[in-house]
């Protein structure tokens, strides 16, 4: 028997649907990034979208709801920034150095403030915690699979898979606070440009040693 897979909707209909998803979607992202979490409102995020209140809670019965959409929206966004960023350098170790300014940059997106913003509010909000666990889920297996080709792709190395994702995530963890510090507080980055150039150091190393341990066996090939 023929698989059947479900139609996608098509026409003017789905168009104009996905067309005001889409802005509201980044009306979410803006309120929350400007406004914070606590006074972004399904009214204000319609009315910063320019759609009525009943067209946003067709799409997105309720804060939660929209929240979860623009952190998966927002995510996707940075993620894709970031993978832009880091192709732009050499391929190799330059763009395994290179992800730490890459990161960072990303982090200086309206996206990654609005991610941070919800993931803070689902701190005190058990609702958008418990539903927040599952995104968070869907986002570290889909980082952890980017390290996996980090360390096979750009560095030849798979026996350091596990090194080269801890390097990875310490980046990402200590970037996160430095963002809390210098874009959410508004503090000078002087400081920031210190923490850059350790983690591109620790890279930088990382790189050279897998290489010295790599050379040898080269050169018995």
């Amino acid at each position: 028997m023929a698989e059947t897979r479900a139609r996608t909707p098509r026409g003017p209909n789905a168009e104009r649907r996905a067309a005001t998803r889409a802005k509201i979607l980044s009306a979410g992202v803006k309120c929350l990034a400007e406004f914070g979490y606590a006074a972004t409102s399904t009214p204000l995020v319609a009315r910063m979208a320019k759609v009525s209140r009943g067209s946003l809670l067709h799409q997105f019965p309720t804060k939660i709801e929209l929240m979860l959409a623009v952190a998966e929206h927002a995510w996707i966004v940075q993620r894709d920034f970031i993978r832009a960023q880091v192709a732009a350098n050499p391929p190799g170790r330059d763009q395994f150095i290179g992800g730490v300014q890459a990161v960072w940059k990303g982090l200086q997106l309206a996206d990654a403030i609005a991610v941070m913003e919800i993931m803070i509010a689902a701190r005190t909000d058990a609702e958008l915690r418990e539903r927040f666990k599952a995104f968070l889920g869907q986002t570290e297996s889909s980082m952890h699979r980017t390290r996996r080709r980090m360390a096979e792709g750009l560095l030849g190395a798979p026996d350091h898979v596990a090194e080269v994702d801890a390097i990875a995530h310490l980046t990402l963890s200590a970037l996160r606070g430095l963002a809390l510090e210098t874009v959410f507080v508004g503090r000078p980055t002087d400081e920031a440009d210190k923490v850059l150039a350790l983690l591109e150091n620790i890279r930088r190393r990382m790189a050279d040693e897998i290489s010295g341990e790599q050379a040898p066996h080269a050169r018995n090939l």
